[in-house]
């Protein structure tokens, strides 16, 4: 597969043939409002990140309420959304990790002025109901029991 390539729904799709990961791709960050989807910007592995300009003149709403605000974050590991940084030094905190997701999040910790902590998910699950417990697990459960404020993942 490393040296397979076609064009697939998303665009071309090539693999790295060391790593076996997709290249030469990038990711809209889509916003769901009242209208619909729109675009509010773009991530790639060369460039990160990128958000559009923030509209001036919009209503205050919840995000307002971020600002000075220290947040826990649940993740999970899923490249190249979430990673850990490869590094000869040891790495603490959030400096730990790398990727999309992490990009995402920091860039929105910037625009609304909140600070966080990034702790992977105890259970290294996104979240589902048991069908017969009714109970949730992973990253949603950890919302649920407030142990984390925000999750992030692909």
């Amino acid at each position: 597969i490393k040296e397979a390539h076609w064009e697939g729904l998303t665009g071309r799709i090539t693999f790295n043939k060391t790593n076996g990961l997709r290249t030469d791709f990038d990711l809209d960050v889509i916003s769901l409002k009242e209208e619909g989807l729109e675009k509010i910007g773009t991530w790639d592995l060369t460039s990160g990140l990128n958000m559009t300009e923030n509209q001036k003149g919009k209503p205050a709403n919840i995000t307002d309420s971020l600002s000075n605000r220290s947040l826990i974050v649940t993740t999970i590991l899923e490249e190249p959304y979430v990673m850990f940084k490869k590094s000869d030094k040891p790495l603490y905190g959030k400096a730990r990790f790398e990727g999309y997701c992490i990009d995402l999040l920091e860039k929105l910790s910037r625009i609304l002025g909140f600070e966080y902590e990034v702790r992977l998910v105890e259970d290294g699950k996104y979240g589902a109901k048991d069908d017969t417990t009714q109970q949730w697990n992973g990253m949603v459960r950890e919302l649920m029991d407030h142990k984390a404020d925000l999750a992030v993942a692909p």
